[in-house]
């Protein structure tokens, strides 16, 4: 039984260390020379589990490196023509203080790889409660994993294109080193967190071209 057993034992081992290069190729990339930059989107569906989705029609915002940095740094988003169906009835969407149809939020983000190399923005975002009907309320929070479409790894571009897409209410992209980052949402100030989805397209435009570094 003991003979048996080491065989299987240094499979076990041998698929372990293959394994570690999978989680190892993940890595930070940049954008040199990293620059200020204004966003521009489709404006998207927000798909939560169990909600109406929130349908947008237009994105925009602006973005920025941390300082010294070429791969992490923080942005602000206003989606506009924001609606939802709420028993038959289109009912329009926005987060407080801002007008009809805008919803605003933000969040942090560094770009990365995904194996084997796919080029990826991780995003944080805060919490931002969206208000429906004015008396629905639906707060989003959690992470979101885009892919850069362009430029590819070595180009340079002064436009920037993430893409987010989903399956129903769950991200396509989940894990990263390992580690899952999900989008959540819930209703209400007690509801319970269930998983969510944004699909849209972000494009940021610098003055300078960029050029994308993925090694």
């Amino acid at each position: 039984m003991i003979k048996r057993l080491i065989p299987l034992a240094l499979l076990a081992v041998s698929v372990a260390m293959c394994a570690v290069p999978a989680l190892a190729s993940a890595q930070e990339i940049h954008l040199e020379p990293a620059e200020a930059f204004n966003i521009a989107g489709s404006g998207g569906e927000l798909r939560g589990e169990g909600e109406p989705t929130i349908t947008c029609t237009t994105t925009s915002g602006t973005g920025s490196f941390n300082a010294g940095s070429t791969t992490t740094g923080t942005s602000t988003l206003d989606f506009t023509g924001c609606h939802t169906s709420v028993f038959g009835f289109t009912a329009s969407c926005n987060t407080s203080g801002a007008a009809s149809g805008t919803v605003t939020s933000s969040g942090a983000w560094h770009m990365a790889t995904l194996f084997p190399g796919i080029p990826i923005t991780l995003w944080t975002l805060n919490p931002t409660t969206i208000i429906c009907a004015g008396i629905s309320n639906i707060t989003v929070s959690g992470n979101l994993i885009g892919t850069i479409t362009s430029p590819k790894c070595g180009e340079s571009s002064k436009t920037l294109t993430e893409s987010f897409t989903g399956t129903g209410t769950v991200q396509n992209h989940l894990s990263y080193t390992g580690t899952k980052y999900d989008l959540v949402s819930k209703t209400g100030s007690e509801g319970a967190l269930r998983t969510a989805a944004w699909v849209g397209t972000l494009t940021n435009t610098q003055s300078s071209a960029g050029k994308l570094n993925c090694t």
